[in-house]
C-alpha cells in the first residue's frame, strides 16, 4: 500500500512538474514576443522623430526650415 501511494505521489509529481515547464516555457515566449514588439515600436518611434522625417511631415503642414542667420541684438548702443 505504501509502495502503491509513493508511485502515485511520484506520477503526480511528475505531471506537475510538467505542467509548470510548459507554463514557464509559454510564458518566456510571450516575454520574448513582448520584447520584439517593443524594440518595433521603439525603434518606429526613433526613426519618425528624426530631423527629416519631422521635416518631411511638417512640410504637408506648410512649416518649412529656416535656413536664415539668426540676428545679433547689441544692448550697448
Amino acid at each position: 500500500m505504501l509502495l502503491t501511494m509513493l508511485g502515485v505521489l511520484y506520477i503526480a509529481n511528475a505531471h506537475h512538474g510538467e505542467r509548470k515547464q510548459r507554463k514557464i516555457n509559454e510564458l518566456r515566449k510571450e516575454v520574448e514576443d513582448a520584447k520584439s514588439e517593443y524594440q518595433a515600436v521603439k525603434s518606429d518611434i526613433l526613426y519618425k522623430s528624426t530631423e527629416s522625417q519631422l521635416a518631411k511631415k511638417l512640410e504637408d503642414r506648410g512649416l518649412k526650415k529656416n535656413y536664415d542667420l539668426p540676428i545679433l541684438i547689441d544692448s550697448n548702443q
